[in-house]
């Protein structure tokens, strides 16, 4: 699976372009900056994050990961 990021200071514009892939996605804020995970990413999103102003782009191969593992106890968050 591939994973795009997309890092820029425009919240809307990353929130625009998100709303356009039919892809899972996560918008992170940070000091000043927004980091838009795309998940499952198509070289189109790709192309269309590489489009905007002032936006850096990345792409990675997911190798690894968890999605949840839990601690064995109920929570509120728990499933």
């Amino acid at each position: 699976m591939r994973v795009l990021f997309v890092e820029g200071k425009d919240r809307k514009a990353l929130e625009a372009l998100a709303h356009k892939l039919p892809h899972p996605y996560w918008l992170l804020a940070g000091e000043g900056v927004f980091l838009l995970e795309v998940f499952g990413a198509s070289e189109e999103a790709r192309a269309l994050a590489e489009g905007l102003p002032g936006v850096r782009v990345w792409a990675f191969t997911l190798e690894d990961g968890v999605v949840y593992r839990g601690c064995g106890k109920k929570s509120a968050t728990s499933p």
